[in-house]
């Protein structure tokens, strides 16, 4: 009898255990500019569990040394009974995640068929975007053409696709859950490629834009039940929507020297939460990993990291078998675009460090040590005559008389770091978003110079401030068909004529400047089509003509 409750238990304990999520195993790498960064789905980044994997000017196999060994996102925050909510994410070994792959239900829940299903990522490239929009005419009536061609396209996770499940195996959730994001061409809140739409990266607060390569994963921290393994406390539950992506723009090195990344956090809670903060968390390796300095620019929102010397690893240029820079290794900056760096910690010779209980963790998203001491400007942080300070090593490390680790001549080590963004207060549903640029910057001026790092930085928040100057934000279209295409006049205040000489065209397509579909012409004329835009306001308007050999655009600039 106690051996066949035994086995009964056994056999309860088992089922049990199968139905909680477990540790998600996708990885895929962007690798749309000069980087080669590696992107998981657990809240990490940037390695491949067992090396760094954000190479600069990667070989012809995908290798060489890398700039950061691990990144990963924190967030903490304090419920309505002065419990901790805490996910945090360092090292990914076996188990010790404190995310699993999958969008949340709208109650908070997962399950562990939904955790299988989405431990994956998916990944467009700009040149597959243009190619599909040229393509869509002759594509709009064969589906299955389409899906063969551009299947990553056709099965992109947008709200309401037709074909996400022939492609994928499973369904999309119902509901009001926003998955992945696309331009949605005929502006009916449902994703169908075949009508006009296409995937994007969009940002809060910025127009929709197409990219050389983005890569899109959801994940939460509920796993139907899972342990926390990284920090070991008890989630929000929150829903995370992780978008990366690069563009190679040889005008503009900075942009093909950097990564972009964009967490959107979806609270699922059902009370009030305080004192709310969200983080990110780098080793940063530059090459070798125990000879490097770090720092925080507090007017440019970043963290970064450098070498000590000009001289990548120890003696001979090694590193126990690292990878390492022959030349002059460069900087690596983290910079927080949309959002203020409020704090910033790391682990600096002398000072305790020891991680180990969740609110160690929610210390350092504070600012503070692990054991709770305030940060200290000078010295190493947690021993100092110093006012208490929001930001560690603040000062630049040219600077003599400032606060860096060339200054107090720390000992080069292998150097973790810590930036956060004080959110406050939030409420059930609240959607937080924190977009991070991931920047190389080489040639700096070492030891303890940083060459163009600081400028640089400064170019990219102006880039992304300026909605990427535009360039980058327009969809692509055959620019050949788009030159024979003629509007007469230009500006216009009535009448339009949009001249197409022998070009066949299906149809025309009205776009305001927000990217709305206003307009929709078909059954036209050979040669041109006069177009009545006497009620449209003053503005900048789009217009896309579909032709059999693909989609030409131009723009018509309206006045009242």
């Amino acid at each position: 009898m106690k051996q066949a409750l035994l086995l009964l238990f056994l056999f309860l304990l088992a089922t049990a255990s199968a139905q909680v999520c477990t540790n998600p195993q996708s990885q895929i790498n962007l690798h749309g500019n000069n980087i080669s960064a590696r992107i998981l789905n657990a809240g990490d980044l940037f390695s491949d569990l067992s090396r760094g994997a954000f190479i600069p000017g990667p070989d012809e196999n995908g290798l060489g040394p890398s700039t950061l060994y691990s990144a990963g996102l924190w967030l903490g925050g304090i419920d309505a009974a002065g419990n901790l909510r805490l996910d945090a994410v360092t090292y990914r070994l076996t188990d010790e995640t404190d995310f699993f792959a999958g969008p949340l239900a709208e109650d908070g829940t997962t399950n562990a068929t939904d955790c299988s299903n989405w431990d994956r990522h998916f990944i467009v490239r700009g040149n597959d975007v243009e190619a599909f929009l040229n393509a869509l005419p002759l594509l709009a009536n064969d589906p299955e053409l389409a899906k063969m061609q551009f299947p990553n396209i056709m099965g992109w996770p947008g709200i309401g696709n037709p074909f996400f499940q022939d492609l994928w195996g499973f369904e999309l959730p119902v509901g009001n859950t926003i998955l992945a994001p696309f331009f949605d061409a005929d502006q009916n809140g449902v994703y169908n490629p075949l009508q006009g739409d296409y995937p994007v990266v969009a940002l809060r607060d910025k127009q929709p834009f197409v990219a050389d390569e983005m890569v899109w994963c959801v994940f939460n921290d509920q796993g139907a039940g899972a342990p926390h393994q990284g920090a070991g406390s008890v989630g929000f539950p929150v829903e995370v929507q992780l978008t990366a992506w690069a563009f190679d723009d040889p005008s503009q090195p900075v942009l093909s020297n950097t990564v972009f990344t964009s967490h959107k956090m979806i609270f699922r809670t059902t009370e009030n939460l305080d004192s709310c903060f969200v983080g990110i968390w780098a080793d940063f390796d530059i090459g070798c990993y125990g000879d490097d300095y770090v720092g925080t620019a507090p007017g440019l929102n970043s963290i970064y990291a450098y070498n000590s010397d000009a001289v990548d690893g120890w003696a001979g240029n090694n590193c126990n078998g690292t990878s390492v820079f022959e030349s002059a290794p460069p900087v690596q900056s983290a910079t927080f675009l949309n959002a203020s760096l409020d704090k910033s910690i790391a682990n600096a010779s002398g000072a305790p460090y020891i991680v180990n209980t969740p609110f160690a963790y929610y210390n350092l998203l504070n600012g503070h040590w692990p054991d709770g001491q305030a940060l200290l400007y000078g010295g190493n942080g947690y021993v100092s005559d110093g006012d208490a300070t929001d930001y560690i090593f603040s000062d630049d490390p040219n600077n003599a008389s400032g606060w860096s680790m060339c200054t107090v001549k720390q000992l080069p080590a292998d150097r973790q770091m810590l930036g956060s963004h004080r959110i406050g207060e939030v409420l059930p549903g609240q959607v937080e978003e924190l977009t991070v640029a991931w920047s190389v910057h080489p040639n700096p001026a070492l030891p303890c110079g940083l060459g163009n790092t600081f400028e640089n930085i400064a170019g990219i928040q102006d880039i992304f401030d300026h909605d990427f100057y535009g360039g980058v934000l327009s969809a692509p279209f055959a620019p050949a068909l788009s030159a024979a295409i003629t509007l007469q006049p230009n500006p216009a205040m009535s009448l339009v004529s949009i001249g197409y000489q022998k070009l066949p065209v299906l149809e025309i397509r009205c776009f305001d400047a927000a990217g709305r579909l206003i307009r929709t012409e078909q059954n036209l004329p050979p040669a041109q089509y006069e177009l009545d835009v006497s009620g449209w306001h003053t503005g900048v308007y789009t217009l896309q003509l579909l032709t059999p050999a693909g989609m030409a655009a131009r723009q018509l600039v309206v006045l009242r």
